[in-house]
Parts: structure tokens; sequence; C-alpha cells
């Protein structure tokens, strides 16, 4: 790929980028602002379609057919907005909708309160099939001009072929959902007194699986400090704290993202969880959170500046395809590994000071989230390679995945659900990315543990080496997971 061909892409994609963020977190943006560059990216791309270099061409495909598709994303959009709502019930953001039930949620007085909201939108989002058909139908259309699918292309750069990734996605459900269902019947009468249904599994895992220990650590994390007396884990005061922690906790481990701004506001339209968007890779990473509680808070700061460190850091002169095309599975290795460190007893000791009960508390919420990632994300992950492989059309795409959910999850989740699981309704493999870096991290820390100590994240070898395969960008290779 020439250096000018180079140049041009990288400024339609960070004017479109700029023009995603900012509709993301919900500021005000032209409705058609997407149009220009996403046209111009749509031709350059094209041309790139029969490149003889695979990588150029998966990464040309990938791109092409996105842009292609942006008109119809915004329509998506649009009709979210205008169905996906339940005006009789309310938050303190308004009238329901998908947009604000995460609030929903955590304010719901009752169960039949939060079931009720749960099944409304399900119900109402039935009106979306139709053009999440179309939307599917247009990106099948687009690879199967190639003879390959959105599967192929991700686990070409993943390094796997597309039956070793469904063994291995089988293979984690399979060994995390005896626990998962156990702690998730427990979690569940923790938080609502009740089991886990439909509604309670999506409510904890959007934010109310943080609520048990959200008090403790928001006492800890203000003990000797300005805010303390005046706590508010949800506050602004509060997380401008959190974050300044955070800043400083990755200054130690070699990473200086101080440049990155984080934006706290709650806006209506702005999306309601936790996000890093890298707008212009490496010079322009952003991250954005919704505030929920001070566990939420604190678990969504190192995932995401896991991210910014891991973005932010990428060798500047790669050129333009290794800066931007890099796989769930690859920059989700990278957040996992961060966030990990939330599970690490010493660390949370020396870092935050947390006593001995709070750190166990800490390391089993831990093991959770693993196995929630290998069930809940597990079931979008399957349901999407084999809605690709298998062609199904939309109904048995809701049908498929409200099977894996059972299957995995134990919880009886309505088929319509699919239709309001990001992931799922745009039939993304994205979510295999996080099943990948699980197992990844799990195996990279064993090995640098043994190597370098139990304290990993102090040595100067694992830091210098975390960062050399950082630098890589989307040239970056970890082991096979498949053993």
């Amino acid at each position: 790929m020439d250096s000018q061909l180079e140049q041009q892409l990288e400024a339609h994609t960070i004017a479109l980028n700029k023009w995603l963020y900012a509709e993301s977190v919900g500021l005000g943006v032209p409705e058609d602002g997407y149009v220009a560059p996403a046209t111009a990216l749509k031709q350059l791309y094209a041309d790139l379609l029969d490149h003889p270099d695979p990588a150029t061409r998966f990464f040309a495909l990938e791109q092409w057919s996105e842009a292609r598709r942006a008109a119809l994303e915004s329509q998506v959009t649009a009709e979210f907005d205008r169905y996906a709502r339940v005006d009789e019930l309310t938050c303190s953001e308004g009238p329901l909708t998908w947009r604000n039930w995460k609030a929903f949620e955590r304010e719901a007085p009752d169960a039949a309160t939060l079931t009720q909201g749960f099944e409304r939108l399900v119900e109402r989002s039935a009106a979306l099939a139709p053009i999440l058909e179309e939307r599917l139908a247009a990106g099948r259309s687009d690879y199967a001009r190639f003879s390959t699918t959105a599967v192929h292309t991700f686990c070409w750069r993943e390094g796997l072929t597309p039956e070793q990734l469904h063994t291995f996605l089988v293979q984690a459900g399979e060994a995390s959902r005896t626990p998962f269902q156990a702690a998730l019947n427990e979690l569940s009468h923790t938080v609502f007194g009740r089991p886990a249904g439909p509604a309670e599994l999506r409510a904890l895992y959007l934010n109310r699986m943080y609520e048990p220990l959200a008090g403790k650590i928001e006492k800890e994390m203000t003990k000797g400090t300005e805010t303390e007396g005046n706590r508010g884990g949800n506050s602004t005061a509060f997380a401008l704290s959190a974050v300044k922690k955070t800043l400083q906790a990755f200054e130690q481990l070699s990473f200086n993202i101080n440049h990155v701004p984080v934006d706290l506001e709650n806006r209506p339209r702005k999306y309601p969880g936790a996000f890093c968007f890298p707008v212009a890779t490496p010079q322009d990473v952003r991250v954005s959170v919704r505030i929920a509680s001070a566990h939420h808070l604190l678990d969504m700061l190192y995932h995401e500046f896991g991210h910014a460190a891991h973005f932010s850091s990428i060798r500047a002169d790669l050129p333009f395809i290794d800066r931007y095309w890099i796989h769930s599975g690859q920059h989700e290795t990278f957040s996992t590994l961060f966030e990990y460190l939330l599970g690490e007893p010493e660390f949370l000791r020396e870092n935050f000071g947390f006593d001995d009960n709070t750190v166990e508390q800490l390391v089993a919420f831990h093991r959770f989230k693993r196995t929630l990632t290998n069930t809940w994300l597990n079931a979008a992950a399957l349901t999407a390679l084999e809605g690709w492989l298998e062609n199904l059309n939309w109904q048995a795409v809701e049908q498929r995945y409200a099977a894996w959910m059972l299957k995995l999850c134990g919880v009886p989740m309505p088929p319509g659900f699919a239709r309001l699981n990001p992931f799922v309704n745009a039939l993304s493999i994205y979510p295999a990315g996080y099943v990948l870096a699980e197992a990844r991290v799990e195996a990279w820390l064993a090995a640098l543990r043994a190597r370098v100590g139990l304290r990993w994240w102090r040595s100067p070898q694992a830091q210098t080496e975390i960062r050399q395969k950082i630098e890589l960008g989307g040239r970056v290779a970890f082991s096979a997971v498949m053993d």
C-alpha cells in the first residue's frame, strides 16, 4: 500500500472516528456527519479488494463492507430510538429506553417492575427484526462476493481456523458453565433475594453485579482523603479521584497515559457502559465511562485504561494496516491483562490497602467475571460464528442464541432478547475475542509468574515484554490456546 493511499485512508478514518466517538458519548453531532468519510473510505477500500497481500485484502474487505453499511447502521440506531422504549415505565433518566435501561435496572423498586421493563423492551423490539435482517443480509452479501465470511477474516487475523475457534469456544463454555451457574445463583440471591431469571441476569451483567462490594470499596478508596465523609461512588469527585489513582498505578507499570482524556459526563444519549475509542492510533485515544458505583468504576477504569495503554503505545511508524486492523482477540488480551490486576491479592493489598476480607471477595469476584465471559459472552460468540457459517436467518439466530444462553448460563432467555444484545443483533464475532483473551492472559500470566515471580507487574522484564508485544500493533501473535 503506497504512502499517499495510507495518508488518505487515515485522514478519512480519523474524521469518521471523531464523529462516531462524539455520537457515542452523546454529544450533538450532525446526523449525516458520517456520510462523507464513510463514502470516501468505501471508494478507497474498493480499490484494495483484489490486493495480492491477504492481510491487505481481508482488511480492505472488512472496512469496505463496514463503510458500505454506514447508512444502514444509522438507520438501525434511529429504529432503536423509535421502538426500543417503554414510555409508561420511567427511571431517573426519563422513560425507559434501550439507552437508559442500565439506570432503570438499578432503580427498579421490585421484581415485578424489573421483569416488566425487561419483557416490554423485548416485546417492543419485535419491530426491529426487519432492519436487523436487512443489515445481516447486506453484510453477508458483501463477503459472499469474495466467497468468505466475517468469521473467516477474523480467524485469519487471530491465527485460527473457524473450526478451531468453534471447538475452543465450546470447550471454554462447557468448562465454565457449572461454576458460573452456581455463582450466578448465589449472586442473584445476594442482590435480589431470588434466583436469576432473564431480567436479573441482564441487570447483573450491566452493573448490579458490582453492588455487593461497592460500599466497601468506596469506603476503602476514600479513607484518609479529602472525599472521606463526603462519599459518593457515582459522584464526579469520587470518579476523578479514582481516575487519578488508576493513572498512577499504570505509571508504576511504565505506562504514562495521563494525556488520555476521560469523559465522565452523564448525557441522555451517551453509551451506557464504558469504552476506549482509538480515534487516531496511537496519538488520539479517548476513554468514556458512565458511572454506576465505586466497584463498577474501578473495574471499568482498569479495563478501559488497559485499552488506552495499548492503543497509545503502538508504534507510530507502523503501516496504517498494523495500527488500525487489530481484532478483539488481540486488543482485548491487553485490556484483560491489566484488568487481571484487580484479581491479584498482593496488588490489591499494595495499591489499595484493602484488608484480607475485601481482597478475598475481590478475588472471588474476579473468578466469577472470568466464568461470566466464558458463558454470557461466549453464547453471543457461538451464535455469531454459527450464524455466519450456517447462513442462519434472523429467526434462527434468535433461537440459536436462546439455546446457547440456556446451555451455558442456565437461564431461559427469550429469543427476542437477541434483538437487544448489540453483539448478537449485528451477528458480530467480536465477543469471541473476550473468550480468547481470557485463555491467552491466563497462559501468559502463568509464564510470567514462572519467570519473574508472583508480583509480575513490578518486574521490569515483564513490563518490557508487555510493551514489546503492544508496540507490534496488529502484528502481535499469541501462543495457541488450543493446547
